[in-house]
């Protein structure tokens, strides 16, 4: 029998304690498999990490088995619950030594052009107008913790970890963003600078 051919979500929740340890094997394999395809050449993953992605994404997996709707082979989906899992893990791996004072140094650079250059989007005057209008307005418009915030939002930290560092909860943190993004949104329109203009500068 291959993999597409056994019922995962029967097995993997069968009450015959053998059949259950069997399909969670095959299935543990099958994500190892992927992971190292997709993992396997990145300096920062060693065989070990390759594995504990694995067994995390096998839990993780597990406990999502209701959200499985089968609009793709069961492996497909599993795959990229695994490999979400690894991604979210390295993530945190990256930003695990960073302090407050830190992230708070880094968010004081976020308006500077060496991390908002005016070619970011292309040569054209209007992306060179947009990023510029976009660094003044996070340099007048945003505090430091909401610049902190998007800083770390940007380079991948987790959503948890900033609220964190930052000492707030998770919806004071999404209250945060928000804020900051509305703040943004309002010095552009002060600009002149629309939402399909900032749409297009992307897309071209």
């Amino acid at each position: 029998m291959t993999t597409q051919e056994i019922n995962w979500v029967e097995a993997l929740r069968s009450a015959n304690q053998k059949e259950q340890a069997d399909a969670m094997n095959l299935l543990r394999g099958v994500l190892l498999q992927g992971l190292c395809i997709a993992l396997g050449d990145r300096a920062d993953v060693s065989e070990a990490h390759l594995e504990d992605f694995a067994q995390e994404g096998l839990l993780r997996i597990l406990d999502k088995l209701d959200q499985f709707q089968g609009r793709s082979l069961f492996t497909t989906w599993a795959q990229s619950v695994a490999l979400n899992t690894a991604f979210s893990e390295l993530r945190r791996k990256r930003w695990k030594d960073v302090s407050l004072d830190a992230l708070m140094e880094q968010g004081g650079h976020l308006a500077e052009p060496s991390i908002l250059p005016d070619d970011a989007l292309g040569s054209h005057e209007d992306q060179s107008h947009l990023l510029s209008a976009m660094r003044k307005a996070i340099a007048e418009e945003l505090t430091p913790k909401q610049r902190a915030a998007i800083m770390a939002e940007l380079g991948g930290m987790p959503f948890d970890q900033v609220c964190s560092l930052l000492g707030t909860s998770r919806n004071a943190g999404y209250k945060l963003l928000h804020d900051a993004r509305r703040a943004l949104k309002r010095h552009l329109e002060e600009a002149g600078i629309t939402g399909y203009d900032i749409q297009l500068a992307f897309t071209t």
